[in-house]
């Protein structure tokens, strides 16, 4: 976020912040407050996430003081009329599929490798996470790498371990596994490694199945590509072209 939040500094001319929705702070209402202070009156949220949920329907609009499933306000903040948007994620984009693409070269993948793209899972009801993952793998598949499939770290199926399973059927010795994610955590770092079998926060390993040896290459998630830097910028710019 940091990282980001500095890249696109530099692009523009006009405020930049950062905040997160728990855990880290500033949290969203002290992001925006500290913007307002700073004499900003038109702030554009961009969710930096793979797809759109709970979160960014309901509960990112209800802390930036606008309300379930509305993402465009004006709020009286400290004293000044604010006008507030908050734009869709990343989604299904074009350019989350190139990023999925290098990770796969760069992990020293071929088009007989088997590639398996890895998602959180949602229980959110529009299911956009599971489309988005799903989407993507269909993408690797229309670009040559046709043994990928997709799964799921909880809430959704196929589980990895059945389309870690399915990829051995039908002939990869080796899997690169790629964490359709934002940034390291605890889901990529301890428990995606557990249900691959390979040890937590490396990089791959060797495992064994249906008696078979087969190399896992694990990459990383997208964290700063620069492509994701353009898409945010873009996102603003869809409010804040004049």
């Amino acid at each position: 976020m940091r990282s980001q939040a500095a890249k696109i500094r530099d692009a523009v001319d006009c405020e930049v912040g950062i905040a997160y929705f728990r855990v880290s702070s500033p949290t969203i209402p002290e992001a925006i407050e500290e913007m307002v202070k700073k004499g900003v009156d038109r702030i554009v949220s961009v969710p930096y996430f793979v797809a759109d949920g709970t979160l960014t329907h309901e509960l990112i609009p209800q802390k930036m003081g606008l309300g379930p499933n509305v993402y465009i306000g004006e709020r009286e903040i400290s004293g000044k009329k604010v006008l507030l948007y908050l734009t869709k994620s990343f989604n299904f984009s074009t350019a989350v599929t190139d990023i999925l693409c290098d990770k796969i070269e760069n992990a020293g993948g071929s088009k007989d490798s088997g590639i398996l793209v890895l998602g959180h899972g949602s229980r959110d009801p529009t299911l956009m996470n599971r489309a988005v993952v799903e989407r993507n793998a269909q993408r690797l598949r229309s670009r040559g790498y046709s043994h990928t499939e997709f799964a799921f770290n909880e809430f959704c199926t196929p589980t990895i371990r059945e389309s870690i399973d399915k990829l051995v059927d039908e002939g990869a010795k080796d899997i690169i596994c790629i964490p359709l994610f934002i940034a390291m955590g605890l889901h990529l770092g301890d428990e995606i490694p557990e249900q691959i079998g390979i040890p937590p926060y490396s990089d791959g390993g060797e495992i064994t199945v249906k008696g078979k040896k087969i190399t896992v290459k694990y990459t990383r998630p997208l964290e700063d590509d620069p492509r994701l830097t353009a898409l945010v910028l873009s996102r603003a710019n869809d409010f804040l072209d004049d």
